[in-house]
């Protein structure tokens, strides 16, 4: 099976869910509701995309390690016709779903890297793009049993596509549909984004909801208590880069605060939150709102993040095409645009000349690659302009 089988398969659904998001804005916009930011976009979008890059890489040694588990630990083999595996994968990707995101909401460490996911205060449609980069580095164990019940790896990562887009469509206020008591839909998932005492921790699901009646972790809407959105120690950066390390950080801040070895450990394995009498929380510093970002930065960022996206999108969907070393680069440059672009919203210092840095080497780069493998299609380009002047 090839990479195209990984999160590198967002990349067709990145004008999809885009398309979505203009849908989805234009509606509440009509309904009178607040409308999703560009800076808050920006950001939620630039850790989708950042996710298909890691995806370059890590999807083909996920799809490795999922292959031999289930070529060398499978406890059952059913026929190449067979339906059972189909009902399997997808019962059993979204239990291991439900046990991996409970995890994170229960231990520090996981939460630090899970929790990029829950820090914006608006719920859309982009939001559901905001993926945490490293969790699949251990969600191997929650997925363990569908190797041994000889799930074909086919089966398996169709079945989490199947999940993920089912997960996109209830990242919204906007729209509605009924769950027949089976089904996660948008009016419980975003439950599950809220701060609230009586939504936290709760609503786990990704397509079914039947894990969380099970375990009790299932929450319905009070209109007492609308949902207010966000992570409790609050939204720092628009940068989509940044903002998947800065759990961590607060995180080893906290521990190098603590004064035991006990202390330390608990702070990294217990409850998210957690901290001993004497250790201070870090201090939350929120970023500009759209309101005091200047309109030409706004301006220039959306003109400058629509090229990378439209660059990501020529290296993402003929991947196979490329060699490691030109997809290495590629994903280079494209972080270096999100994390740049995202310093021009935060308003951070000497974002501007990192910026105008970041466009010469890339044009740079572009222009070496393309002189070097792509000399004959240059002369013919010349030629071209020259008669048409």
């Amino acid at each position: 099976m090839k990479a195209m089988e990984t999160t590198a398969y967002y990349a067709f659904g990145v004008p999809l869910y885009l398309l979505l998001t203009w849908v989805e804005a234009r509606r509440a916009k009509a309904r009178g509701m607040p409308t999703v930011s560009l800076p808050e976009s920006v950001g939620n979008v630039s850790t989708g995309v950042g996710t298909i890059v890691l995806g370059l890489f890590l999807g083909p040694a996920l799809i490795l390690l999922y292959d031999w588990g289930y070529r060398h630990l499978a406890l059952v083999q059913w026929l190449d016709n067979a339906w059972q595996p189909w009902l399997l994968a997808l019962i059993l990707a979204d239990f291991g779903h439900y046990c991996h995101h409970r995890f994170d909401h229960r231990v520090a460490l996981c939460w630090s890297v899970h929790g990029v996911h829950h820090q914006p205060e608006q719920m859309n449609y982009t939001v559901a793009m905001r993926h945490a980069w490293f969790s699949d580095l251990y969600s191997f164990p929650f997925y363990i049993g569908l190797p041994l019940l000889g799930v074909p790896t086919t089966q398996f990562f169709i079945a989490t596509t199947i999940l993920s887009v089912h997960a996109l469509i209830t990242h919204s206020e906007q729209f509605r549909f009924p769950g027949f008591g089976i089904f996660v839909t948008p009016q419980s998932h975003v439950l599950h984004h809220a701060k609230n005492p009586r939504y936290l921790d709760r609503n786990f699901g990704a397509m079914f909801c039947l894990w969380d009646r099970l375990f009790r972790t299932q929450v319905t809407f009070d209109p007492a208590d609308p949902p207010k959105y966000g992570a409790k120690n609050g939204y720092e950066t628009h940068d989509g880069v940044k903002s998947q390390f800065v759990l961590l950080r607060n995180l080893l801040r906290l521990v190098k605060q603590a004064k035991t070895l006990q202390e330390r450990m608990k702070i990294v394995f217990g409850r998210p939150g957690w901290s001993p009498a004497g250790v201070a929380m870090p201090r939350v510093v929120s970023p500009p709102s759209t309101q005091q970002i200047p309109q030409r930065t706004k301006i220039y960022v959306l003109a400058q993040f629509s090229l990378t996206l439209l660059f990501a999108l020529f290296i993402f969907i003929p991947r196979d095409e490329y060699s490691w070393e030109w997809k290495l680069v590629s994903a280079l440059l494209i972080l270096a645009a999100l994390s740049s672009l995202g310093g021009l919203l935060d308003g951070r210092r000497h974002a501007w000349a990192i910026e105008a840095g970041r466009c010469v080497i890339t044009l740079v780069v572009l222009l070496g690659f393309y002189l070097t493998y792509s000399h004959g299609s240059v002369l013919v380009a010349f030629s071209v302009l020259r008669d048409v002047a």
